[in-house]
């Protein structure tokens, strides 16, 4: 059976090492002996395994998809035991979501075959400091994100750009604003076009295969249904019929009116649910999915059973091209989706979004001014539709740029 698996590995890595690299390779992210890549349906993560083992030729890799049915009766140990006896050094499973004792297995591999390195991914949702199996002491837990701003230009157009912090961008906008749209009209391209058309299909790397902005649009809406349906049932088996149809309903309700405030008392009775702490935990369930953001007050720094969001949005402002959403939720979910893969996002008292407790911004138009965050210190204006900015005014599409 492990010949099987070796066969499928060696076919499967041609077929998956594009030459972009996303931001996991290029920072080195992975690096440690056990690392486990969680991240939402369809962002990269198999095409960024393939891309690190092909960058390590080095080493005798297999990898090995846990949803296959080449795996057979074979369990993960066993896969690694073999493997190891065969001199092999790295060892790489995806979609452990769908393998009921992937935590345990992980664990024994780990301290039983010190010459391995292992790579494994599955859905955001992962437990991974589930009960007597925690592996969050030996393993390297990353958050695997979607496509940003910067990597689809790069991918796009075939460009370098650079990889901005946020202070670059507060205090130096303009000029690199100017540099980038410089570069860009050196190509024929303006960078507005660029981003309306990442914000509607740019999130997710499969859209270069998709021809077709409808059939992407249809496939947005199946992972949804799959991410609830299959991968948070994998991974909370307690999960049943009912539950599911409930986070369904939820997202449904959602979907309607983004950003969603919930109401916990009518969301109850909307979704016959009789204790809120249920309902919170649905948000986080469908969060840690990858299909809705939670956004909480100033003062509260993670959601918990006995605090309800101020605004839900969705994940990202693909997943809104299947609705007829206004421009303004499209920006405020850039925004949000971007900053917060960095930093602390909250919602203030003033304005739209508190960064790390300090920076306060507003999300617009072009035409939008201070009058709303008039005098208040480290405050900032966040404008679509402007190439270039002025002071504490600042072009949007420039926070797609911080990874």
């Amino acid at each position: 059976m492990l010949q099987k698996l070796l066969l499928e590995s060696k076919k499967f890595l041609p077929r998956n090492n594009l030459p972009y690299q996303r931001y996991f390779i290029k920072e080195n992210k992975i690096k440690h002996r056990l690392t486990i890549i969680t991240g939402q349906r369809g962002i990269g993560k198999t095409i960024t395994i393939a891309q690190y083992i092909n960058s390590h030729k080095d080493l005798n890799a297999l990898y090995v998809s846990m949803d296959s049915f080449i795996v057979g009766e074979l369990s993960m140990y066993e896969i690694a035991e073999q493997f190891e006896m065969m001199g092999g050094k790295l060892l790489c499973f995806d979609e452990i979501h769908k393998y009921s004792n992937w935590s345990q297995e992980l664990k024994s591999i780990y301290d039983n075959f010190p010459s391995l390195q292992i790579i494994a991914s599955g859905s955001s949702a992962l437990e991974i400091n589930k009960g007597s199996h925690d592996l969050s002491r030996r393993a390297h837990i990353l958050k695997m994100e979607g496509m940003s701003f910067k990597e689809y230009l790069e991918l796009t157009l075939d460009i370098s750009l650079p990889t901005l912090e946020l202070n670059d961008i507060l205090t130096n906008h303009q000029d690199i604003a100017f540099e980038i749209s410089t570069k860009l009209e050196q190509l024929d391209k303006k960078i507005l076009p660029l981003f309306k058309r990442y914000c509607e299909v740019g999130y997710y790397p499969y859209f270069l295969s998709i021809n077709d902005d409808e059939v992407f649009f249809d496939m947005l809406q199946e992972n949804i249904n799959i991410s609830i349906s299959s991968d948070l049932l994998f991974v909370y088996p307690k999960l049943d019929g009912n539950s599911i149809k409930k986070l369904k309903l939820l997202v449904n309700v959602i979907m309607e009116s983004v950003p969603f405030v919930p109401v916990i008392e009518k969301l109850k009775t909307t979704l016959e649910i009789g204790d809120g702490r249920t309902l919170k935990e649905y948000f986080i369930k469908l969060e840690d999915a990858g299909i809705i953001k939670l956004l909480m007050k100033s003062s509260s720094k993670q959601i918990s059973k006995l605090e309800k969001p101020e605004k839900i949005y969705l994940n990202n402002t693909n997943l809104l091209s299947i609705l007829d959403s206004q421009i303004g939720t499209v920006r405020e979910t850039f925004f949000l989706n971007s900053l917060s893969v960095k930093h602390n996002v909250t919602y203030p008292k003033k304005g739209d979004f508190l960064v790390d407790t300090k920076y306060l911004f507003e999300i617009g138009g072009k035409n939008k001014g201070f009058t709303q965050i008039k005098d208040i210190e480290n405050s900032f204006v966040v404008a679509d539709d402007i190439e270039i900015g002025f002071k504490n005014k600042i072009p949007l599409y420039l926070f797609g740029l911080l990874y």
